[in-house]
């Protein structure tokens, strides 16, 4: 049985930063349960840090849209074909696909048909566009593992096994925040290139490097209208590695070398904190930002080409995390057309100027309705299938009444907290 032969061994691959996240957590937990783990595949920095063994870079696979997809399709055919080989060679217990279901459901479904059980953590939005979608997943993966309350109940309507472990930011992030202090941890008053006299716009190009050369220079026109209505503003900015800081630099000073920017490596949670109020292209930062209480405004631009087959698909009217579990428009969103600097300047400005409370008081209940024990339960549901699979395995005592367990919520960072990007805290470009 493949069980016997490396029972402690789990293949994980995520291929973004929020993946990274997502996954560290899951190994802490993985870690908890099965002391002697180990874990190979692809990850970031986090899952590194963890003990991955990663195979690959995993920006290599940040990449979003049709066109942009098609630029680096050799490389990433390459890489996950080595991925696959890899996984299958080394017989893991389980393999967990962590988002990037165009990669990791190709992945699953080989590895699948090896004997391997797997588990897709993040569902699709097959409910979204592209429904169709759900009898490949169901090819792929032995159980899908959702961030969405809504996601689960979808899934048994199409016979599917789906567990709902909500995201494990909702559990590590405080429930209430302290914009001074997230600045007194960031040195943000001598690390501002510019000083802070009112003001503070935080600016998230992406953690891509495709997305962050298209969403930049609109952030930075939008930028200058905010200064020049509001001249005591100061903006900064956070990516996660020394590379793209270096690359943000670059394209500022090209586009706007009139405006300051000070970018931040690492410190994301603060970074967000410390604002006044945050403009952000569209992703799972949107929810990172909603938990932490700092109002914002999502943007997003992708090519025509990408848009226009987008449009004959999508099946929802909002897109950003915060405004899908809401139901509703909870923050604005300016996508494709409506991506302008000015009216995205004239969004920020008035984010910046009220007191936005009937916002915050939203995201402080959405906050609460999400807590749970994130990384247990995506633990659980995952040792859950690697005993539905190999049946000689002896119960698990720590898989009864997961679920009604209180979770543990923190007021400061634990020092494995895999949401924390503290470690870079005076790391700057």
């Amino acid at each position: 049985m493949i069980s016997q032969e490396n029972p402690h061994l789990y293949a994980l691959v995520a291929g973004e930063t929020s993946g990274d996240t997502l996954g560290s957590g899951l190994m802490m937990a993985i870690k908890r349960r099965d002391p002697l783990a180990q874990f190979i595949g692809i990850g970031g920095p986090k899952m590194v840090h963890q003990g991955m063994f990663s195979s690959a870079n995993m920006e290599d696979l940040s990449v979003m849209g049709i066109t942009e997809v098609l630029l680096k399709l050799p490389k990433i055919l390459k890489i996950r074909n080595r991925v696959i080989k890899t996984i299958i060679e080394a017989k893991p217990c389980v393999f967990i696909g962590i988002d990037l279901p165009d990669f990791n459901l190709y992945v699953e479904q080989k590895v699948k048909a090896q004997g391997i059980p797997t588990v897709h953590y993040v569902s699709p939005s097959v409910w979204a566009w592209r429904e169709g979608r759900i009898e490949k997943i169901r090819k792929a993966c032995d159980e899908v593992l959702a961030l969405l309350p809504f996601e689960e109940e979808w899934y048994r309507k199409h016979d599917m096994a789906c567990t709902y472990v909500g995201h494990t930011l909702a559990n590590y992030i405080p429930v209430n925040i302290s914009m001074q202090q997230a600045r007194e941890r960031i040195d943000l008053i001598h690390h501002s290139v510019e000083p802070v006299k009112r003001y503070v716009m935080g600016i998230l190009p992406g953690s891509r490097r495709g997305v962050i050369s298209k969403m930049l220079p609109i952030y930075a026109q939008t930028a200058r209208k905010v200064k020049k209505k509001l001249p005591e503003t100061v903006f900064i900015c956070t990516v996660p590695s020394l590379e793209l800081a270096t690359a943000v630099k670059d394209l500022w000073l090209e586009v706007a070398p009139d405006l300051s920017l000070t970018v931040f490596v690492g410190n994301c949670q603060d970074v967000i904190a410390s604002s006044n109020a945050v403009l952000l292209t569209c992703g799972t930062i949107a929810l990172e930002t909603m938990l932490l209480k700092t109002p914002f405004a999502v943007a997003y631009k992708v090519s025509p080409l990408t848009a226009l087959i987008a449009r004959r698909l999508l099946k929802v009217k909002v897109y950003s995390l915060p405004n899908l579990i809401a139901g509703r428009k909870v923050v604005k969103e300016f996508i494709q057309e409506d991506c302008t600097p000015q009216l995205l300047a004239e969004e920020m400005h008035k984010l910046l100027i009220f007191d936005n409370i009937l916002m915050k008081k939203e995201f402080e209940e959405i906050h609460r309705s999400m807590i749970c024990n994130s990384d247990e339960l995506a633990c659980d549901a995952v040792f859950k299938v690697i005993h539905r699979h190999y049946d000689d395995l002896p119960p698990l005592e720590s898989e009864a009444n997961i679920e009604n367990s209180e979770p543990v919520i923190t007021s400061e960072p634990e020092e494995e907290n895999p949401s924390s990007d503290n470690t870079d805290k005076d790391n700057q470009a």
